[in-house]
């Protein structure tokens, strides 16, 4: 009796253990973060780190390492700047010569992706590509969104090992459905 006795308290145990664990990969607590001189407000997982560098218009949401050998950790990242361009379809322009840059400059550059979608509800320009990182170690998977306000353009940027793209990016796609802009 004994030793079921102590069975079952094993089981239980590795149990709660594992999907502690399993909490920890789906955890829906996020924080908010908001700043007026970016000009938006996101929310990100409170197990994410939070950087943002104002003076560069930038914030950086980078993900916790999945293991002892994670070498490379995934991120999601808003930039804001004000284009050097002028003209009536600036928006335009600046996409899709950012977009036909991509082929000619990333190492096997491959269009995934294009679509017309809402975010911090304007419309903006979504695009999923992938390529090898420079060093030429990894595939990487890449989901940008681009938006314009006012004279100001927003590009979003999640940034994954192909492997680990998934696995975050429901985390990343409730914090683009949180984002908003302010100011």
């Amino acid at each position: 009796m004994k030793k079921r006795s102590l069975f079952l308290t094993a089981i239980i145990l590795i149990t709660a253990l594992l999907l502690s664990g399993c909490h920890q990969a789906t955890l829906e607590d996020f924080k908010l973060f908001r700043s007026s001189p970016l000009g938006f407000s996101i929310e990100y997982p409170d197990f994410w780190q939070k950087e943002a560098d104002v003076s560069e218009g930038i914030a950086v949401f980078v993900t916790p390492a999945e293991g002892y050998s994670d070498e490379y950790h995934e991120s999601f990242s808003v930039q804001r700047f004000t284009p050097d361009m002028e003209g009536e379809n600036v928006f335009n322009e600046y996409v899709q010569g950012y977009v036909g840059n991509l082929e000619s400059t990333l190492k096997n550059y491959k269009l995934v992706s294009q679509d017309e979608i809402k975010f911090g509800g304007e419309d903006a320009y979504q695009i999923v590509y992938e390529s090898t990182s420079d060093d030429g170690e990894s595939q990487l998977r890449v989901l940008q969104i681009f938006a314009q306000k006012g004279d100001k353009m927003y590009v979003a940027s999640y940034m994954a090992d192909f492997s680990s793209y998934s696995y975050f990016l429901t985390d990343v796609e409730k914090m683009i459905s949180t984002f908003q802009f302010i100011g």
